[in-house]
């Protein structure tokens, strides 16, 4: 086997290349800035007053609402009630947050999508309900 020509063989280690450094009198050895912590710096001050941002609490409220709305179906009347609630609290809070200094217009249009789909089964669990009361109440 060959050695290809770019190869040369390891050649002998210089003893100069390891030997101390001469020191300078009066001289100290500098830490590593790498391996020196910095000491900890206070937080930069705010460059101007922000107005703090509140969340909705119409929104929060008819966003909770339309979720118990929406697992509370199978309630006959109690569901149309929530289910208008959710949407009429979701409405209002969507309206104030759409005002300065307020949050949570995503809530609000959750809140309001879950009430509009709650009553869908609502509405069909109090026909179904009234159908069943009216014709046991006539055959019964």
């Amino acid at each position: 086997m060959t050695t290809p020509d770019h190869y040369s063989p390891p050649q002998p280690e210089d003893p100069a290349a390891h030997a101390p450094i001469p020191v300078q009198p009066g001289w100290q050895p500098q830490p590593n800035p790498m391996s020196v912590p910095l000491p900890a710096q206070p937080y930069p001050a705010v460059a101007g007053p922000y107005p703090m941002l509140r969340t909705s609490g119409l929104c929060v409220a008819g966003m909770i609402v339309g979720i118990l709305a929406l697992l509370g179906f199978w309630i006959p009347f109690g569901d149309v009630l929530m289910g208008l609630l959710a949407i009429g609290l979701s409405w209002a809070g969507m309206a104030q947050a759409a005002k300065p200094g307020f949050t949570g217009r995503g809530m609000g249009v959750a809140g309001l999508v879950c009430g509009i789909i709650a009553m869908i089964p609502a509405i069909i669990v109090v026909v179904i309900f009234v159908t069943a009361a009216t014709t046991c109440g006539i055959y019964c």
